[in-house]
């Protein structure tokens, strides 16, 4: 039976962290900065990188990546994003 909503998403891809990369998210994490993928309308292949700092609001809108990134690239963005909030508030 077809989905409702059209294509059916590809999962993404699978993506071992490394120790440093772990200790990146974490901090992001326990510190209300929120970096997740956003999957782009219609195509299962590409994603941009949705961040939301500080405390969760109903409807808020994140604030999106200028570029897109593909199945290959994806993760090791994400993860130079983390480290990129973990470098400038950190101090």
């Amino acid at each position: 039976m077809p989905s409702l909503y059209g294509k059916k998403q590809k999962p993404l891809p699978e993506y071992l962290a490394s120790e440093e990369e772990l200790k990146w998210y974490k901090y992001c994490v326990r510190n209300n900065i929120r970096i997740s993928p956003y999957g782009i309308n219609g195509d299962g292949n590409h994603w941009k990188i949705a961040i939301n700092l500080g405390a969760y609001k109903k409807y808020e809108k994140p604030n999106l990546s200028p570029s897109t990134y593909c199945r290959k690239t994806i993760w090791i963005e994400y993860y130079k994003m983390c480290k990129y909030y973990y470098d400038k508030y950190r101090k």
